[in-house]
């Protein structure tokens, strides 16, 4: 049911906290799980807390970075409980959930960062989108597999009442996969370096401002080989 969905957790200090995650997403009906530099695992604890969603387990992709881990999905949407001053686009849980619904042909990685220090900077600059859940003022830490559970339950929830459907639906479009966004990013940040327009005193802000614009165009696979076609052609000009 929820074949387009891959739970991506960063940095996960304890193996408690997987198994409980890889529990969380059993139980409503999500099965794909990667694990970005986990610090223990596989691991006896991991099963145990998966309480006999441990198939989950066994399946999930381990990666060294984050790059790798999103490089097949199109959509990338991370889960911070912290507000940020890059000018990612902000979703609430529901609205989150009207677009996974609505936009079902779609393929989502749905990141969750590390238990005491969430999503860094770079992390969330490499999705298209931010999740705040809404928590009391006074602790706004949530487990990492509660803020898992409340994810998979609103989805499964939302598809189960087919209440999505008033959302305008994009589920014809073939987005670009992330691997070949971010090889695109390279490229023009690297022309860009050559041409001086990014220069050793902006490039962090500029190299910022470049991902968060194009990850807002939600670029469809035709339009990103049209635009790295461009830079190459520009590429051969300047190297004439």
């Amino acid at each position: 049911m929820f074949d387009n969905i891959n739970i991506v957790l960063v940095n996960t200090s304890h193996p408690g906290n997987i198994g409980s995650s890889a529990r969380a997403m059993g139980v409503m009906g999500f099965n794909k799980l990667s694990l970005v530099h986990p610090k223990d695992f596989p691991s006896e604890i991991a099963t145990a807390m998966a309480v006999g969603c441990d198939k989950i387990l066994d399946s999930a992709r381990v990666y060294l970075n984050l790059s790798d881990a999103l490089s097949e999905s199109a959509l990338n949407i991370g889960f911070s409980a912290r507000s940020r001053k890059e000018s990612i686009p902000i979703l609430s849980v529901d609205k989150c959930i009207d677009k996974i619904v609505a936009n079902n042909k779609i393929t989502y990685n749905i990141v969750f960062g590390n238990e005491k220090n969430g999503l860094s900077n770079q992390e969330l600059l490499m999705c298209d989108y931010i999740v705040n859940l809404p928590t009391a003022p006074f602790y706004s830490s949530l487990n990492l597999s509660a803020a898992v559970q409340i994810f998979t339950y609103e989805l499964l929830k939302r598809s189960l009442d087919n209440s999505g459907s008033d959302v305008k639906s994009q589920e014809n479009l073939i987005l670009a996969k992330t691997k070949d966004k971010e090889l695109f990013y390279k490229k023009l940040i690297d022309l860009l370096k050559e041409t001086d327009f990014i220069t050793e005193k902006n490039t962090k802000s500029l190299t910022k401002k470049i991902h968060i614009m194009f990850n807002k165009a939600m670029l469809e696979q035709h339009e990103i080989s049209i635009l790295r076609g461009m830079l190459a052609s520009i590429e051969r000009k300047i190297n004439t």
